[in-house]
């Protein structure tokens, strides 16, 4: 099981990852690049770890997205785990079967260390409703030398939304006015950043 998990969670190529526009900043010239990993290749980690006989995935619907349930055969035995999103803005019944599969790999450690890692800014321009990057992103493993690296609760704090009646402010400003939208958006928000910010400010402010 150790040697399995291990395996699962080992870190993916830069062409196996994709990225999206998450925050953006006050004039949106910029947006902060978020890592995630392709489908495609957490099925092929998954092939290649455990065999394409001892995995399978299913999927139920819920109001307003799906419930996808990750199964592995180790040891002979059958283990499941699940997790969720929402449809999504673009392709919305794919968008969100597939967000719903990477959450759910994420539950079984792959590409979890992608949520540990600092994202980058860089320059976006507006396509339709969204935004797209100018450049293409790269992952950011490493900080330069002299920059002063942000706590994780700070990183937390300033995520800025871009939705919903707080648009345009920070997590950390909506705690300080409504700790209660933190708590609607852990299970409201359909962005995984978002959702596990929340939830390491609500759990920070409770213990601090």
């Amino acid at each position: 099981m150790d040697e399995i998990l291990k395996n699962l969670q080992k870190p993916f190529l830069d062409n196996e990852l994709e990225f999206r526009v998450g925050a953006t900043n006050s004039d949106k010239t910029k947006g902060l690049a978020l890592a995630y990993i392709q489908a495609r290749a957490i099925q092929n980690r998954l092939d290649e770890v455990v065999g394409i006989e001892n995995w399978k995935v299913s999927y139920k619907e819920i109001s307003g997205g799906f419930i996808a349930k990750l199964e592995l055969k180790i040891n002979n035995e059958w283990i499941a785990k699940e997790d969720g999103a929402g449809i999504t803005d673009y392709e919305a019944i794919k968008g969100g079967i597939s967000c719903a599969f990477k959450r759910v790999a994420s539950v079984w450690g792959i590409g979890r260390y992608l949520y540990e890692i600092e994202g980058k800014w860089l320059p976006i321009e507006q396509r339709g409703k969204s935004y797209i990057f100018k450049e293409t992103p790269k992952l950011n493993n490493q900080h330069k030398e002299n920059q002063i690296e942000e706590t994780k609760e700070e990183r937390a704090k300033n995520i800025e939304l871009t939705f919903g009646k707080y648009k345009g402010k920070t997590l950390g400003d909506i705690l300080k006015e409504n700790k209660d939208y933190l708590i609607y958006l852990t299970t409201n928000s359909k962005d995984t950043k978002i959702i596990n910010a929340c939830k390491y400010l609500l759990n920070f402010k409770e213990v601090s």
